[in-house]
């Protein structure tokens, strides 16, 4: 087993957006994480950044939100499909494609992997699908799946076991959005990892047990970052998508463990 991050452009975001709710009008630059990781039963990517549309015309793609509470700073040559070919990871073995969510930068190159399986829990699929397009919550019709592509939706209430041994989970951190969830990663030595999507924006939450500014729902959002916070003090190195001072230092493809490897 392997785990890769890639760093797929950054944001602009409100600054209250990340921290506290309400919009006040100042923005942070936030990286844009996508993962990889390759276990023996295949190669699953987790989230996949923004669709390559942002690139050129991020408010005929997003809307007027690109201009006010989320703007793209993103180029054609850090998009998903560009850093795994940096990584030399060939696009077409991707067996799942997996998101923490279906905010529109999460989920905008899934349709760029077509050979796979995007796995969606159906609570956030359907939230997504009926607020899809309406240029104002951030969910994009054309991220969520490509023609013709295999969408398999699932649901549980606590946590989905991808490949029956342990090794990838899909924790429930629902708040952010009502179907919003994690990934543990945990590897033959123990050593685990969990990537948290925007059940977190910032280390400051986890340390203080504090839900991202915006939120679906408050108090499952609290309940999710205690949890996140309980997984650390459990051992577990957490992975923040958005917080720039566990990116800024690495790579822009990162590999993050092996055994017997790199340490994160």
């Amino acid at each position: 087993m392997k785990l890769f991050s890639a760093c797929c452009g950054h944001i602009g975001v409100d600054i209250g957006l990340l921290e506290g709710g309400g919009i006040r009008g100042e923005l942070r630059r936030v990286p844009s994480m996508c993962f990889v990781v390759e276990h023996p039963e295949g190669l699953v990517v987790w989230d996949t950044s923004m669709h390559p549309c942002v690139c050129t015309d991020p408010v005929g793609y997003w809307g007027n939100l690109a201009t006010t509470v989320t703007v793209p700073d993103y180029a054609e040559n850090e998009t998903l499909i560009a850093r795994l070919d940096e990584a030399g990871i060939d696009a077409s073995r991707i067996r799942f494609v997996i998101n923490s969510h279906l905010h529109n930068d999460h989920c905008g190159m899934n349709r760029f992997f077509p050979q796979a399986t995007v796995l969606a829990r159906r609570s956030e699929y359907e939230h997504a699908k009926g607020l899809m397009d309406t240029g104002k919550h951030g969910y994009v019709r054309d991220d969520f799946f490509g023609d013709g592509q295999t969408l398999e939706l699932i649901e549980y209430d606590d946590t989905f076991d991808l490949f029956g041994d342990g090794a990838l989970v899909l924790v429930s951190t629902v708040g952010h959005t009502p179907g919003h969830q994690s990934l543990q990663v945990t590897f033959p030595s123990g050593r685990r990892f969990v990537m948290t999507g925007d059940a977190l924006y910032t280390a400051r939450q986890l340390a203080t047990r504090q839900p991202p500014g915006l939120t679906f729902d408050r108090k499952e959002a609290q309940a999710s970052a205690d949890r996140l916070a309980d997984l650390e003090d459990a051992g577990a190195t957490i992975l923040i998508h958005h917080e720039p001072s566990l990116w800024e230092t690495r790579p822009a493809v990162a590999l993050l463990w092996q055994e017997g490897g790199e340490a994160a």
